[in-house]
């Protein structure tokens, strides 16, 4: 089973339907790809590569993606609140999903994301040595 959600945490809650996520996004054409920046108690940051007027429609596929569980569906997400906004709300309609599950989900996401991006930042530079 997943570890537990942080206590006070309300970037991802139970609802009847589902899951609500509080998300803040980043919207840019110039993205590498829609990723998850930043998993905390308060909010998902996210970084999604579309213009702002655009972004929903990315999120919410990657999202769906993102939390389906492994050979499962893709699971359907919509905003319900922050539609043109940076900050979000997204309802990811599922049964079963706790929580907990998706808050790991996302977490090993950002780590997969992080990993990715180091891998392909170029190679810095390094000083003279000092003896």
């Amino acid at each position: 089973p997943p570890p537990p959600l942080p206590a006070g945490c309300t970037s991802v809650k139970e609802v009847p339907q589902g899951l609500e996520l509080a998300l803040e996004c980043y919207c840019s054409a110039s993205a590498r790809q829609t990723r998850v920046k930043a998993v905390s108690a308060r909010s998902i940051g996210m970084e999604v590569k579309a213009k702002d007027s655009e972004a929903n429609k990315p999120l919410c596929e990657y999202l769906g993606e993102t939390l389906a569980s492994v050979g499962g569906a893709k699971l359907r997400c919509e905003v319900v609140r922050g539609e043109r906004a940076p900050v979000k709300v997204v309802r990811v309609l599922c049964d079963g999903l706790a929580a907990a599950a998706a808050y790991q989900r996302l977490s090993i996401a950002q780590l997969a994301a992080d990993r990715e991006a180091a891998a392909a930042a170029p190679p810095r530079s390094v000083g003279r040595p000092t003896f």
